[in-house]
């Protein structure tokens, strides 16, 4: 049977074309190394080397051989290092789901910065509602998320990306429109479009507690899954909501975005399985903060 010695011992004599040196450079005597190289002979069938004459040649035979062991150690290169960057997080694949008001802030600069730093991950995305993405999570069906912290982290891991305030969306012709800042309580009478408990059940909480720290409940009159409906349906002047400032990013001639008040913040944050050993995990996470901070960095420069 041919091993990997056997191969190495062929190619160094083939490189020096000499026993003595090749035996030297193997730190082995050479005897032992011409009975190799005459057993490596016996086992492919021909010979290797041309001995009839003062210096040592390669045969025919033996350049062939000589080229296709060079692939071979490419290909034993080569999975060495897939190995290493497999388990640091530089090579792999990454299933990553994403709630759609990310997609308006933060998620097309971690992507870019991470299919840059890591181009040998195969990246798959994904759009998810944030409950049914807090699930895929745990089933280990998608690997990494970027959404509202859940409820209950019990079986995650998360990593705080950000914290944003929430804002209210009203139709451009709404008699609050021209204010520069709103308080919550100044809707009170308004209809509210939301997002479903049951489908970010973080975010649908945050609206209700401030609402009624400020004297009313809000008269939810429509839901809608996606935070971009929500704004659209405001637009159409079937209501009020306050959604992430993210949202601002949409620009709709229909609606205007005012700051609260004394907002309250909402968290988003990469979220992962706590028993998916996948290595990229780790990568994209710190990817997607120090994006955030570079991102904050630009920003805060702009305003000097």
């Amino acid at each position: 049977m041919i091993e990997l010695r056997h191969l190495t011992y062929f190619r160094t004599v083939a490189e020096t074309l000499h026993f003595g040196r090749a035996a030297e450079l193997l730190h082995i005597s050479q005897p032992p190394l011409t009975r190799q190289i005459a057993a490596l002979e016996r086992e492919l069938g021909a010979q290797l080397f041309d001995r009839s004459k003062r210096a040592i040649q390669l045969t025919s035979a033996g350049k062939y051989f000589y080229r296709d062991t060079t692939e071979i150690f490419k290909a034993l290169e080569r999975a060495k290092r897939n190995v290493s960057s497999s388990s640091t997080g530089k090579s792999g694949a990454l299933k990553v789901g994403f709630m759609m008001s990310s997609a308006y802030n933060i998620l097309p600069s971690v992507t870019r910065h991470y299919s840059a730093a890591y181009p040998e991950v195969d990246m798959r995305l994904t759009e998810y509602v944030p409950n049914l993405l807090a699930t895929d999570i745990e089933d280990e069906k998608v690997d990494v998320g970027i959404m509202y912290r859940p409820e209950d982290c019990s079986r995650l891991d998360s990593h705080t990306i950000y914290a944003e305030p929430l804002l209210a969306v009203l139709p451009r012709e709404h008699r609050l429109a021209g204010k520069e800042a709103i308080s919550a309580a100044e809707l009170a009478e308004d209809p509210f479009v939301s997002i479903p408990r049951t489908i970010a059940p973080v975010v649908f909480d945050l609206i209700i507690n401030h609402c009624q720290s400020r004297g009313f409940r809000p008269r939810i009159v429509l839901e809608a899954n996606l935070q971009q409906t929500i704004v659209n349906l405001v637009g159409e002047g079937l209501g009020v909501a306050l959604v992430p400032t993210s949202m601002q990013a949409m620009h709709l001639d229909t609606t205007v975005f005012k700051p609260l008040i004394d907002a309250p913040l909402v968290e988003v944050a990469v979220i992962w399985n706590k028993e998916n050993t996948n290595p990229c995990i780790r990568t994209f996470a710190d990817t997607a903060v120090e994006v955030w901070r570079k991102m904050q960095s630009v920003d805060q420069t702009k305003s000097l």
